[in-house]
C-alpha cells in the first residue's frame, strides 16, 4: 500500500505521506505525528557522507510504530567505519481532527536500547493545513537538541559512557537535558512529488567531529561542521509501494534515500487465481433413489472402497490427501492433509463440497478431520442439509451451525487410504542463505543447490534429510575473536570460553560452518509425532537436528482445539557438530529444555513465554509477541534474558530480534502453503540461544484450531 495518498483530496490525517531518513513518517530527519497504515511493514535505505542507514519498521497497532535500524558511519583515529544498531518507538497520543484545529500528537523514543549514538526523545504535533500542505512541529531531547536549545525543563541528562555496549534501557535519561524546537513542512507539489523543508536541532555532532556535543567521544570523524540547521529535500512516489528521494543536510551534505512498504491486508492479487471449487450437489428426491436414502448400500462391502477412491482422487486434484475415512449409513468422517491452501478453512470448505458429491443420500452427518504431520488436530462436524441450504449465503451462517471439536486420536472404523504410507517425496532447487546486520559485514550470503527428501514410514513417523552444495557467496569460513581458522580449531572448550567472557561459543562461531565447498547436510532426522489423548500432542526428533547441533529433541504440548491457552515442555540433549564433516561431532555437549506457555490475545496477537536452560548452559526466559494475519503473514519480536551478566553476554546485553514470514500465496495469487522470510537479530551472541529444530508442535497444530481456523473462515466457500 502506498503511504502517499493517491490524490490531494484523499489525504488521511493519521497516515504518513513521506518516510524520513530514520524510516518513519516525517520529513528528512525530523519526525511527524503521523502513523503508517495499521499492520504495514516498511523498509528504508538512506545514504550520505554523514552515514548510511537501513531500517525495518512495523505498524504494530494503529497508534504504535516500532523500527529496528542498522547504521554505518565513519570515524577518525584509524577506527574506520562504525556499525550501530538501534530501536525506535513511536506512540500517537491523539489523532487529528480533520474538521477542526486539533492536530495529531505523538511521542517518540529514538535509539531506546542501543548504544546511544542516535538517542533522542521527542513530542510532535502534525496538522494538515490544506490537502497539499502538512506542517509538523515539536520539541526534541538528546541528539535532537544538540543545537538551538531553550533550556532543560526536566533536569540534566547524563552522557553515555564510551564503553556502553547497548541493550539496556535508560529511562532516567529520557526527556532530560537540553530541549530544542524543530519544525518541518511537506508540500505536495504534484500527486507524486512532495517538497520538504525542516529546521532541526540535530547538528550531527558525532559525524562532524564536535567532541563536546557527541555523547560517545570516541565516535568522531573529520568532516566539517554544517553551515545551518535547515535541511531541504524531496520525496517521489515511484510506485504504489515505493518512494525515492534526495536531500541537502545543513547546506553541505547531499544524500539520497529509498523506502518501500507492504500491507499484509492488501496483496497484489486479492482475489487469487485458484480455480473455483465444485458446487454442492443437492441430494435427489427420495423417490428417485429409495435405496440410497434407506442406507441399504452400507451392507455392500465394495461400497466404501469405491467411495473412498473416488473422493480421494477428487481431493488430490484440490491439493489435499485423503488419509483415511470412516463411513456408515448416516455418517461420514474423512481425515485430510492439506498441502495447498494457506487457510485451513478453504481446504475444509472444498472437502465438504466434494463430500456432498461422493456420499450416498442417507449420509447426513459430515465430519472433516484435519491431520498435520500424522496427528489429527481438529474435527468439524456439519449437517449435510445445512451445507446444501447455506452454500450461497454468508460464510458466518455455516460457521454458526458447524461444530468444532478435538479430534479423536483413535477413532473407530477408520480405513486408511491406499498409498498413504509409506510415501517418498523429494525436491531439488536453489537455496539462498543470508546473514544480516553483522557488526563487520551488513550482508553475508551463500547460494547453491539443495536436495530435500522425506520418507513417511507410518503416519507420524518420517525420515527427513537435506543436502546442500554451495556454489558461491561472500559467507566464508571465519573464526571469531580475530583468530585464524587453523588456530581456532586448536582451541579446547575451556580456551574457547575463556576468550569469550567465560561463555562457550554456541552460536557466535556460526561462520565456521560457512564457506564449505564440500556437500553439507544441514538436517538428517527421524521424527515421530503422536497424539496420546484428544488434547495432548508429542514429538521425538533424533539425528542431525540443525546445521550446528545433533542429538535428540523431545516435546509435549497440551492444546485443546477451542482454547486460547496452550502449555508445552521440551527437553533436548545435543552435541555440537563438526565444522566441515557432516557426521562428526565436537566435544561440547549440553542438555537444554523449556516449559512454555502460549496465549492468543485476540486481534491477531499471540504471546509466548519460554522458561528454561539455553545452549550455553545459561538459565532464563524468552518473551515473544507475534502479530498474525488471516492470510498467513506473521511479524514477531522476541527478547531473552538469562543469568549471564551484560559483561558475559557482550555487546547488546541480551538476545533480541524480529521475525517476518510472508506467504507465497499473498505475493503470487496462487494457492500455496509456502512462506518466505526469516529472522533479524541485532547481534549473533551466545546467551539465550535455543536449538533450531523443525516441527515444533504449537506451530504445527494451530492452523486447524479455533483462532486460526475462524480467522480464515472467509475463504470457506472459495
Amino acid at each position: 500500500m502506498a503511504l502517499l495518498p493517491a490524490s490531494p483530496g484523499l489525504a488521511d490525517p493519521t497516515t504518513g505521506s513521506v518516510i524520513n531518513r530514520y524510516g518513519l513518517p516525517g520529513a528528512i530527519d525530523t519526525p511527524s505525528a503521523e502513523m503508517m497504515p495499521d499492520g504495514v511493514l516498511g523498509a528504508s535505505l538512506s545514504y550520505s557522507d554523514l552515514g548510511n542507514a537501513v531500517g525495518l519498521s512495523f505498524q504494530v497497532l494503529p497508534r504504535v510504530t516500532a523500527i529496528l535500524r542498522y547504521g554505518k558511519f565513519d570515524t577518525d583515529g584509524g577506527l574506520g567505519y562504525i556499525r550501530d544498531r538501534s530501536f525506535d518507538f513511536r506512540l500517537q497520543l491523539m489523532e487529528e481532527d480533520p474538521t477542526g484545529w486539533r492536530p495529531a500528537v505523538a511521542l517518540g523514543l529514538q535509539d531506546a536500547i542501543g548504544t546511544g549514538f542516535y538517542a533522542a526523545e521527542y513530542i510532535v504535533a502534525t496538522k494538515i493545513i490544506t490537502p497539499r500542505l502538512r506542517v509538523s512541529g515539536g520539541l526534541g531531547w538528546g541528539r535532537m537538541a544538540n543545537d538551538g536549545g531553550i533550556g532543560s525543563p526536566f533536569g540534566d541528562r547524563d552522557g553515555r559512557e564510551a564503553g556502553d555496549q547497548g541493550g539496556t534501557l535508560h529511562p532516567d535519561q529520557w526527556f532530560r537535558g537540553e530541549t530544542a524546537p524543530f519544525v518541518n513542512i511537506q508540500w505536495l507539489a504534484t500527486d507524486k512529488l512532495t517538497l520538504l523543508a525542516e529546521y532541526s536541532g540535530d547538528d550531527y555532532a558525532c559525524e562532524t567531529g564536535n567532541a563536546e556535543k557527541c555523547p560517545r567521544p570516541s565516535w568522531r570523524s573529520d568532516n566539517k561542521e554544517l553551515s545551518s540547521n535547515i535541511n531541504l529535500g524531496f520525496s517521489y512516489q515511484a510506485g504504489p509501494n515505493y518512494q525515492i528521494g534526495a536531500h541537502l543536510l545543513g547546506g553541505k551534505q547531499v544524500g539520497v534515500q529509498a523506502s518501500m512498504s507492504l500491507n499484509p491486508r492488501r496483496g497484489p492479487y486479492p482475489s487469487g487465481f485458484e480455480k473455483g471449487p465444485a458446487p454442492v450437489r443437492p441430494r435427489p428426491a427420495v423417490s428417485a433413489d429409495p435405496d440410497g436414502w434407506a442406507g441399504t448400500w452400507a451392507a455392500d462391502p465394495t461400497a466404501q472402497p469405491a467411495i473412498q477412491k473416488a473422493l480421494g482422487d477428487a481431493l488430490a486434484k484440490e491439493g489435499q490427501r485423503l488419509e483415511s475415512m470412516a463411513l456408515t449409513a448416516n455418517r461420514a468422517e474423512v481425515r485430510i492433509r492439506n498441502h495447498r491452501y494457506m487457510q485451513q478453512a478453504e481446504a475444509i470448505g472444498r472437502t465438504v463440497r466434494l463430500m456432498t458429491r461422493a456420499m450416498p443420500p442417507s449420509v447426513e452427518t459430515l465430519v472433516v478431520t484435519s491431520v498435520e504431520e500424522g496427528m489429527p488436530t481438529s474435527s468439524l462436524t456439519f449437517r449435510r442439509s445445512d451445507v446444501e441450504r447455506l452454500e450461497n449465503t454468508e460464510v458466518s451462517h455455516i460457521a454458526n451451525v458447524a461444530v468444532l471439536s478435538d479430534a479423536d486420536p483413535r477413532a473407530a472404523g477408520l480405513v486408511q487410504s491406499p498409498g498413504v504410507t509409506p510415501r517418498f517425496r523429494w525436491t531439488l532447487g536453489p537455496y539462498l542463505s543470508t546473514g544480516l546486520w553483522d557488526p563487520e559485514e551488513p550482508i553475508r550470503y551463500e547460494v547453491g543447490a539443495e536436495l530435500s527428501a522425506s520418507y513417511e514410514l507410518l503416519p507420524g513417523l518420517t525420515l527427513n534429510g537435506t543436502v546442500r552444495q554451495r556454489a558461491f557467496g561472500n559467507a566464508e569460513q571465519e573464526a571469531p575473536g580475530g583468530l585464524s581458522v587453523a588456530d581456532y580449531l586448536e582451541l579446547s572448550d575451556d580456551e574457547i570460553a575463556a576468550g569469550n567472557n567465560g561463555v562457550y561459543r554456541v552460536r557466535s562461531d556460526g561462520r565456521m560452518y560457512s564457506g564449505n565447498d564440500k556437500p553439507r547436510i544441514p538436517q538428517l532426522t527421524i521424527n515421530w509425532n503422536a497424539k496420546p489423548t484428544e488434547t495432548l500432542y508429542s514429538r521425538v526428533t533424533v539425528g542431525l537436528l540443525e546445521n550446528m547441533y545433533g542429538g535428540i529433541s523431545t516435546e509435549i504440548l497440551w492444546k485443546p482445539v477451542n482454547s486460547r491457552l496452550a502449555l508445552g515442555a521440551e527437553i533436548n540433549r545435543v552435541r555440537k557438530r563438526d565444522y566441515e564433516n557432516a557426521f562428526e561431532f565436537l566435544d561440547y555437549e549440553v542438555t537444554t529444555g523449556h516449559v512454555s506457555a502460549y496465549y492468543e490475545f485476540g486481534g491477531g496477537f499471540v504471546g509466548q513465554l519460554d522458561i528454561g536452560r539455553y545452549l550455553a548452559g545459561d538459565d532464563g526466559a524468552t518473551v515473544t509477541l507475534t502479530r498474525e494475519f488471516a492470510n498467513g503473514w506473521k511479524v514477531g519480536a522476541w527478547a531473552t534474558k538469562t543469568d549471564l551478566s551484560s559483561e558475559e553476554y557482550g555487546e547488546g546485553s541480551f538476545d533480541k530480534g524480529i521475525s517476518v514470514r510472508i506467504p507465497m500465496a499473498w505475493a503470487l495469487g496462487t494457492p500455496s502453503k509456502r512462506t518466505v522470510g526469516g529472522t533479524v537479530q541485532s547481534l549473533n551472541r551466545d546467551g539465550g540461544r535455543k536449538l533450531r529444530v523443525d516441527g515444533r508442535l504449537y506451530d504445527v497444530v494451530r492452523d486447524s484450531h479455533s483462532t486460526n481456523l475462524y480467522s480464515g473462515w472467509g475463504r470457506f466457500w472459495r
